[in-house]
């Protein structure tokens, strides 16, 4: 059995859909500060 020769991605290969964490943690964290701040003004 032989296996097809092993290539090392680069890194500047990353995928253009990719979604960057920091996206996500943005997505979370801006609404619930938003939240907290209507919540405490009241």
């Amino acid at each position: 059995m032989t296996y097809p020769p092993y290539h090392v991605r680069s890194a500047g290969a990353t995928a253009p859909n990719r979604t960057s964490p920091v996206t996500y943690v943005l997505l979370i964290a801006v609404p619930a500060i938003i939240a907290v701040a209507a919540f405490r003004a009241r």
